[in-house]
């Protein structure tokens, strides 16, 4: 077995290159975010705001489940 930690270090530093999963979820999920709050994202964002936000701005939500 390989540790996570060995596996997620840099090519250059031995590693496999594989990026840490919870720092690539919180990047990606602050990616969203950053879309709605722009109000760029077509259909998919229409989809999230009816589902999730129900009318609400994104900062007034209180709905936590998900990743």
């Amino acid at each position: 077995m390989v540790k996570w930690a060995d596996i997620s270090l840099p090519k250059d530093r031995g590693g496999l290159g594989i990026p840490a999963s919870r720092r690539m979820n919180v990047a990606l999920m602050l990616r969203w975010v950053w879309w709605i709050l722009r109000g760029d994202g077509g259909l998919w964002l229409q989809l999230v705001e009816s589902k999730y936000l129900q009318g609400q701005p994104l900062m007034a939500c209180s709905h936590s489940a998900g990743s």
